[in-house]
């Protein structure tokens, strides 16, 4: 089996994601030295960025050279969901600087409860993209997924940092809200739009353009393929 260079580019993004993790937690047990805390937390919240900027990358080369394939289509959404997931885990875990100094002492809670809100929704658009395959119904991504997407990854990259300072917390906070918000409108849209899909007599291969906000959408399809966020 061949391996393409955006399923590489993949492959690399979910080997990162151990770096990214190892670095946030010796950050958060290593408080007390404030140098070293810096620039772990630092390290890696570059190295999430990275994570989540490849994502675009491998999904847009894939569609480009035309080499999609059923690998990336497996790895992709993989990589997507497992650093996002594991990162809010730590967040919430640590609660470092999400009270932004005391002012705002239930948000590790909502914050808590919101990621298992976008995890729930995952869940369900996977189970729904799963059964227009299966019809061979294709369904492609638009603007609320994509929006969606980068607030959840602009606001967890924030969020990684915002024992630093409560200005970072706040707007970490703010855009996770925003991206948490954005995740449900989406998912929503994407199945009312899509319901065709539920027509036991549905067409084949029939293409809608509302989708629910998702790069992995676009990447698990052959004409918008490489990404899996709806």
């Amino acid at each position: 089996m061949k391996i393409t260079l955006a399923t590489k580019i993949t492959i690399a993004r979910i080997f990162l994601i151990i770096p990214t993790v190892a670095a946030f937690i010796v950050a958060e047990l290593a408080r007390d030295q404030r140098t070293l805390y810096v620039a772990m937390l630092v390290v890696s919240a570059i190295l999430f960025a990275i994570c989540c900027a490849t994502d675009f990358v491998d999904g847009h080369l894939a569609r480009k050279t035309g080499t999609v394939s059923d690998l990336g289509k497996l790895l992709d959404p993989l990589a997507d969901k497992v650093i996002i997931v594991v990162m809010m885990f730590l967040i919430v875990l640590f609660d470092d600087g999400l009270s932004m100094n005391g002012v705002y002492l239930h948000n590790a809670l909502i914050i808590a409860l919101l990621s298992g809100i976008i995890l729930s929704r995952e869940l369900l658009i996977s189970v729904f993209r799963s059964i227009a395959a299966r019809k061979g119904v294709v369904l492609a991504a638009d603007i609320y997924g994509k929006a969606k997407t980068t607030c959840l990854d602009v606001g967890v990259t924030a969020l990684m940092l915002a024992g630093l300072h409560p200005a970072v917390g706040w707007i970490g906070t703010i855009v996770f809200y925003i991206g948490a918000a954005l995740a449900v409108f989406s998912g929503v849209n994407y199945i009312v739009k899509n319901k065709n899909v539920f027509d036991e007599d549905g067409a084949e291969n029939e293409v809608n353009t509302s989708d629910c906000g998702a790069d992995e959408l676009e990447k698990t399809t052959q004409s918008a393929d490489d990404g899996e966020d709806a």
